[in-house]
């Protein structure tokens, strides 16, 4: 199912278009997928371990517009691995870290040779759904977490930019991938508090329908409860897929993915995606 939206009024006004009228010769018609969550989403693979040239080549087919609390893509701009700022980072975009985004990208333009990607990526490491993530109410920004808030902040700008060089494009789905941080909470209040976000989401892009692919956290015996929590929201809930974290490994102890295991874990959300794009009526 394609969607080709703009938004007006902050997000709040959906219009869905079903004739491209007065579209500039030469512009695109872009799938956006929207990325969001912490460390792992952000990534901390090294893009000096990727195996292959063309993983760090710029992808033709493949745009990003990534956003983070200590720097940005400066907009639109084309996908290579280092749209990601580690910890302590200082230097300029491409950084030496990736995220899932590459094995993503990748698998889902071999699938879809005829498509070209917009990746709206919002990220930052050691932050929480409780808190940080927290989607709160449509109407009452101060109800909402500060990651929150700027997520749909990038999203708005990133759809405004695009708007204005006369693209089409398609809302496709969400790819979440958080937990770390909320690993002490019960598993039935993380389950609410993964479900609420989705709901907010969709909400907010105007898409009730919206395609959803969460990511289980690395299993070091500690997140048991999120592990749960996001194992129960992809199968209670109609449009989420799981991402299964089984048989990676991480540069640290337990926690951080490194570049094969970001490339694998890519790979999964784009196999999980075409499954549900499949489903879609």
């Amino acid at each position: 199912m394609f969607r080709t939206v703009c938004f007006v009024a902050f997000l709040v006004t959906v219009v869905v278009v079903t004739v491209n009228l007065g579209t500039p010769c030469g512009a695109a018609d872009y799938d956006v997928y929207l990325l969001a969550g912490q460390s792992n989403m952000d990534g901390r693979g090294r893009v000096s371990e990727l195996p292959a040239e063309d993983q760090r080549s710029p992808m033709n087919r493949v745009i990003i517009f990534y956003r983070n609390v200590s720097g940005s893509s400066d907009g639109w701009q084309s996908l290579v691995p280092g749209f990601s700022i580690p910890p302590k980072y200082k230097g300029e975009l491409p950084s030496p870290t990736f995220g899932p985004e590459i094995g993503f990208a990748h698998s889902m333009m071999q699938r879809h040779p005829d498509r070209q990607f917009a990746l709206i990526k919002g990220s930052k490491g050691g932050t929480s759904l409780r808190a940080d993530w927290k989607p709160g109410i449509a109407s009452d920004p101060e109800s909402q977490g500060p990651r929150y808030r700027d997520f749909i902040e990038t999203i708005r700008k990133a759809t405004q930019q695009l708007i204005d060089r006369g693209d089409q494009f398609q809302f496709r789905a969400l790819l979440w991938h958080q937990g770390e941080s909320d690993a002490k909470s019960k598993t039935e209040i993380y389950q609410q508090q993964l479900t609420h976000l989705i709901q907010r989401i969709r909400e907010d892009v105007g898409v009730a329908d919206l395609p959803v692919v969460v990511g289980e956290v690395f299993d070091n015996g500690q997140r048991d409860n999120v592990r749960a929590a996001t194992q129960a929201v992809a199968a209670d809930h109609p449009g989420v897929a799981l991402v299964s974290s089984e048989g990676t490994t991480t540069s640290d102890p337990g926690t951080h993915f490194d570049a094969p295991s970001q490339l694998l874990l890519g790979k999964r959300y784009a196999e999980a995606m075409n499954v549900l794009l499949a489903n879609q009526p």
